[in-house]
């Protein structure tokens, strides 16, 4: 299973922190998280596509460890289409007590980046999602910086094609806290702006692709 590669959310603090050179550098770094999952949300620029073998109702996981499933936008089960619903709305076995039989119409996300069919039924599970960072936090996992989180992370590509955008986006968040030495409200105000422009400029972009291919399948949002 392959996944795009991440880089470090402290990748971004170059472009955040001469304009708030006093804030503390993990809320600076979470607050980027922040601006990075509003902005995959808005604009669904993470997409991943997977082809795996489902065979167990305990499903499998076609996120990585530091993301989670924002939307699905097409899944098919041995060629016959799911829909994407909540885990509670399909009355899963665990809850009623009782095994649905039949073939499997659902696709849910059971965990962070975890999914699973329902009725459950075995077979090549093919998936077009969007993905965005987690939310929470994984510190300790690392024993060469174990105060870092684990979840500080984005998709390298990320960097390279929206680094200011998302800067923008952080920097509204940091420089709009209350009774702070770095508060700005008038300059939070202009990223703010600057943010909600690129979200807008860019969703329309990302989903039609750099070939500007024509819509054919309708996001489901989890």
């Amino acid at each position: 299973m392959s996944y795009t590669t991440t880089v470090p959310i402290s990748d971004l603090l170059p472009y955040i922190l001469p304009k708030a050179a006093t804030v503390p550098l993990p809320y600076a770094e979470f607050m980027a998280r922040l601006a990075v999952i509003e902005f995959c949300e808005r604009t669904r620029c993470w997409r991943q596509l997977l082809t795996v073998n489902l065979g167990s109702s305990k499903g499998c996981m076609i996120a990585p460890f530091d993301a989670t499933i924002h939307e699905f936008e097409e899944a098919t089960l041995n060629g016959n289409p799911l829909t994407p619903t909540q885990f509670t709305d399909v009355e899963p076995d665990e809850l009623t007590g009782e095994a649905n039989e039949g073939a499997a119409k659902y696709i849910t996300q059971i965990s962070p980046g975890t999914v699973s069919v329902y009725p459950f039924e075995r077979g090549r599970l093919r998936v077009s999602c969007f993905l965005k960072p987690r939310h929470g936090q994984a510190v300790g996992l690392d024993s060469t910086a174990p105060l870092s989180d684990a979840y500080n992370v984005l998709p390298d590509f990320m960097v390279t094609q929206y680094a200011t955008a998302l800067a923008d986006g952080a920097l509204w968040r940091i420089l709009s806290t209350k009774n702070q030495p770095f508060t700005d409200l008038e300059a939070a105000a202009m990223h703010k702006d600057h943010f909600e422009e690129a979200c807008r400029t860019h969703f329309s972009s990302n989903m039609r692709g750099q070939q500007r291919a024509p819509l054919r399948v309708k996001p489901r949002w989890m």
